[in-house]
């Protein structure tokens, strides 16, 4: 069976309608790799299926068909923090934060300050919570896989045009060709997203912050990580001892902050 067909039959099932086809493909290629299968049976989309859940729909709710509806009232009254918070409320990550937002940015600017750009890798609709950065203007680079996230992000940029220059893109986080096409930025954000693209081991985070900073992406990269099981059960030791132990053994500085729901690591150059 093709790799087309393979997708096909993996977009069948709604969830993963919205993914990129590149993203989908990428992981089928990976699997076919290390499994070798004669012949492709249902237990084989199954298991694509299962692996794109684990690191991709983790955090999806099911209110996108709203979020449309919401961008249209946007457009009608920019200034409307309720509207922004509707729309935040539509992704679990995003939801989490909105008591937090105003405190996790203050906390992050005083050590990097006011930044002129940012990257979001990974994003979600992490982007639209700028009203909560207190800023007269900011470049924002969204990415991410989900293709109808990316087109919300950009008609969300294109509302808020006088404050923010935003663009949106699907981008792969394992393809490191195009992530060294990057624009150069103040501030790379990698929010909840280490946990999923570190599924087998730590490896593929540790490459990716290195990769960041010996190409000057940034000033500051800053990763967050869930302090809360996907069951909503708070971890008994959230810090994650490993990611520490790893930027210190590539000699790169840091500082921690801990909201209920999430720690985050302002990371530098040492």
């Amino acid at each position: 069976m093709e790799n087309i067909q393979i997708l096909n039959q993996v977009k069948q099932n709604k969830k993963y309608k919205t993914l990129s086809d590149e993203l989908i493909l990428s992981e089928i290629k990976e699997y076919l790799n290390k499994n070798n299968p004669k012949k492709i049976i249902k237990q084989d989309i199954k298991h694509i299926r299962s692996k794109l859940h684990r690191a991709y729909s983790t955090y999806q709710t099911t209110k996108k068909n709203k979020i449309t509806l919401l961008l249209n009232q946007l457009k009608q009254n920019p200034e409307s923090l309720d509207i922004i918070n509707k729309i935040l409320s539509s992704n679990i990550s995003t939801k989490e934060r909105l008591d937090d937002y105003k405190f996790i940015y203050n906390k992050i600017f005083q050590i990097t300050d006011k930044p002129k750009s940012i990257i979001d890798l990974g994003c979600g609709l992490n982007p639209i919570s700028f009203p909560y950065m207190n800023l007269q203007s900011l470049i924002y680079y969204a990415y991410d896989i989900d293709e109808q996230d990316i087109k919300f992000l950009n008609e969300f940029f294109n509302i808020m045009k006088n404050k923010i220059k935003g663009k949106a893109e699907i981008l792969n986080l394992r393809d490191f060709k195009k992530i060294s096409n990057l624009p150069p930025s103040d501030i790379i954000f990698l929010w909840k997203i280490i946990d999923l693209i570190d599924i087998d081991n730590h490896k593929p985070s540790e490459e990716l912050i290195n990769f960041l900073f010996n190409k000057n992406k940034a000033k500051f990269i800053v990763a967050s990580f869930a302090t809360k099981t996907i069951t909503r059960k708070q971890m008994n030791f959230p810090k994650r001892k490993w990611f520490e132990f790893m930027l210190k053994r590539n000699n790169l500085d840091f500082k921690t902050f801990q909201t209920k729901n999430e720690i985050f690591y302002i990371i530098s150059r040492i």
